[in-house]
């Protein structure tokens, strides 16, 4: 996954993530965000519109954002989940911590209106 490039849409930077996250690129997945936020992101979409797995080490990513975000009063969501990551989720008892949306445009759109 090493064409991992942040682009922003109206002030929010949008993670557009492929493949699978797992042990084999959660690092580098972690490594992007965290740069994101080191360079002054206060909001941030993950999407998911074209992956088709995620681990449990993506998870701990995930959570890593959204605390980070927290702790630095910045806005944090993710978008466009297919039905199999949205199911790890929901057996992970994670879909209530996550700002989730079914598409890009409505997550950054949540995020424009929302305080960092």
């Amino acid at each position: 996954m090493s064409d991992i490039d942040p682009v922003v849409q109206d002030g929010v930077v949008v993670l557009n993530l492929k493949g699978r996250v797992d042990a084999t690129n959660s690092n580098e997945v972690h490594e992007k965000i965290s740069d994101e936020i080191k360079n002054g992101c206060d909001r941030m979409v993950v999407n998911f519109s074209d992956v088709n797995y995620i681990s449990s080490a993506g998870l701990r990513v995930l959570i890593f954002a959204t605390k980070s975000f927290s702790k630095n009063q910045g806005s944090f969501a993710i978008c466009s989940l297919n039905d199999n990551i949205r199911k790890i989720f929901e057996i992970s008892g994670l879909l209530s911590i996550f700002n989730i949306h079914e598409k890009t445009e409505d997550a950054v759109a949540n995020l424009r209106t929302s305080s960092p």
